[in-house]
């Protein structure tokens, strides 16, 4: 009975170190394997709490699938036209416009913060009443190229033209000058608190939902900005997946619902055409 328990704990633990296999990265190309849409579909695997990932999606959802690595059909000046509309600044989100963006990578991050420790997590971290969603308090933590409060707003720290490192991948796979503008890189506010049954001060448990539909909405104008400065849709992915295999890698986006967020940006493609 013990060697098959023994047994059973060998191909768990296979099981998981399988799932978290790094998606493969070909650094004659300086690009993870595959086409855009295979490489997407490897990167936005399902995090879990710990940062387990599971398989790759045997298909993306939405719109993702068709247009991910294809030309941007959208114009500048419709794009503007709905920014104008809604009144939100180029500067919110990563622009001006007219700039190029070089990156190939649109990595989602969740900022992890506040740990809330043994404590539950407010009920108004979706409203104005939660300190974290002032802008005013991440202008000093320029960590990513743009921050996204759950309020849908967001803070730009980094244009999306100007190279910038937020992954343990970009700093221990690949040289610095290797990575050089290949990752344009979003924090999304998303609050933690700890597993009583994790080591002290862990921020294993996070919101359902994760994010919020105005925070969402954001991700998806970002998305559909950064693509277009780049010509081509660029390929989406989560920190996790970026830098699984690494040692003490990280465990976000928790609870990411990326068929939501497709949904999202259709809606948001249909209302800029």
């Amino acid at each position: 009975m013990k060697k098959i328990f023994a047994y059973i704990a060998v191909m768990v633990a296979f099981a998981v170190h399988a799932e978290n296999t790094p998606c493969p990265f070909d650094k004659s190309k300086m690009e993870f394997a595959g086409t855009p849409v295979e490489q997407a579909r490897c990167l936005l695997r399902p995090v879990a709490q710990g940062g387990v990932l599971g398989q790759p999606l045997a298909t993306l959802p939405g719109p993702l699938e068709k247009l991910i690595g294809q030309p941007v059909q959208i114009t500048r000046e419709a794009l503007l036209k709905y920014l104008q509309a809604h009144q939100i600044l180029e500067s919110d989100i990563g622009g001006p416009l007219t700039q190029h963006a070089t990156a190939k990578y649109f990595v989602i991050h969740d900022t992890s913060t506040k740990n809330y420790g043994t404590n539950s997590i407010p009920d108004n971290i979706n409203t104005p009443d939660w300190a974290l969603n002032n802008l005013k308090r991440w202008t000093n933590l320029p960590v990513a190229h743009v921050f996204v409060n759950r309020l849908g707003q967001s803070l730009t720290w980094h244009p999306f033209s100007m190279s910038w490192r937020a992954t343990k991948f970009e700093r221990t796979t690949i040289t610095r000058e290797e990575s050089k503008g290949m990752f344009i890189h979003i924090e999304n506010s998303q609050p933690r608190r700890s597993d009583p049954n994790g080591h002290k001060g862990n921020d294993a448990i996070a919101p359902i939902p994760g994010f919020t539909l105005p925070q969402l909405d954001r991700l998806a104008l970002l998305y559909v900005t950064a693509s277009l400065e780049h010509g081509t849709w660029l390929v989406p992915g989560y920190h996790c997946a970026i830098d699984a295999g690494i040692p003490d890698g990280h465990d976000d986006p928790q609870h990411f619902d990326l068929a939501q967020w497709a949904t999202r940006l259709e809606m948001l493609l249909k209302e800029v055409k």
